[in-house]
């Protein structure tokens, strides 16, 4: 059985106004493409559902139990329209992104307030995660879009599929304690756990390897190991502490900077609350830099 929400249109308005030129006037179509309709909702359903031969025009008694059934259908499609069109003005929606932990803490805090501001019946859905897995996430569209480094070390088969949209390069800085608190003396340099895009940076940025021994998942962790004296770290320019800490030096690497970029995934039909998000993102860029 093939039912559409024009045939159950033309019985609705059939059996309230029980005049065929009325009714097809009052569904914006002819009178003979209403017949059409009523006639192959006749055909799926296998019965008469109109008494032709009475004036005015009055529905069988299958008519009337499947008039109960199409108004309940009619009306959920005309919500589910409601809802698109809502959706689609960004007056609600959900948007899920995703965001490299070295970064979250402080781009958050500076676009989402006014993201929420703008688009207040938006649900926000974050994801905090590697760069390889954000990219993974966004190319099998688990998440809509996501905040990371460069795609460099992620697999073409993954990254020729997305769409990567610049934003700004960021600048790296060595953090150094003022005292030094291992047992040996010696000043290890440490860093995020491995898969990190942060800790390869650093690796190549200061051409030396990191401490296996001592490694966490956050900036603000790292920070801390750093200021214990444990250890130094190559952080972005977005963790450098203001106002200043006494117990950590910050010094700037020379050409040492790293690409944060919007990747998302190509579609036909994108969430619209994606773009909403990229254009509030790069119009609060001046003032996060």
């Amino acid at each position: 059985m093939h039912l559409t929400t024009t045939q159950l249109q033309a019985l609705d308005a059939l059996s309230e106004l029980r005049h065929f030129t009325k009714a097809a006037e009052r569904i914006g179509i002819t009178q003979s493409a209403l017949s059409q309709q009523v006639k192959a909702l006749e055909q799926s359903v296998g019965l008469p559902l109109i008494n032709r031969d009475t004036r005015p025009l009055t529905l069988t008694p299958m008519g009337e139990k499947l008039l109960i059934r199409a108004r309940i259908i009619l009306q959920q499609a005309s919500a589910i329209e409601a809802e698109c069109r809502e959706t689609e003005s960004l007056k609600e929606g959900k948007l899920s992104f995703g965001i490299i932990p070295t970064i979250a803490p402080y781009l958050t805090r500076a676009i989402l307030p006014h993201f929420i501001t703008s688009y207040p019946g938006i649900q926000l859905d974050i994801h905090e995660d590697t760069t390889s897995n954000l990219a993974k996430k966004v190319h099998q569209g688990h998440i809509d879009l996501a905040i990371t480094s460069d795609l460099s070390t992620i697999p073409s088969s993954i990254s020729q599929h997305l769409d990567e949209y610049p934003l700004f390069k960021e600048k790296l800085y060595l953090a150094t304690p003022v005292e030094v608190a291992t047992p040996d003396g010696k000043l290890p340099m440490i860093g995020l756990k491995e898969g990190h895009c942060l800790r390869d940076q650093a690796i190549t940025v200061c051409n030396q390897a990191i401490d296996h021994n001592i490694s966490c998942d956050q900036i603000a962790t790292l920070l801390s190991l750093v200021k214990a004296g444990l250890g130094s770290a190559v952080i972005p320019s977005m963790a450098v502490p203001n106002p200043s800490d006494s117990a950590i030096e910050i010094s700037e690497l020379p050409n040492a900077q790293r690409l944060v970029q919007v990747i998302t995934r190509p579609q036909v039909h994108p969430n619209p609350a994606t773009q909403a998000f990229i254009d509030t993102l790069t119009s609060q860029l001046p003032l996060v830099k």
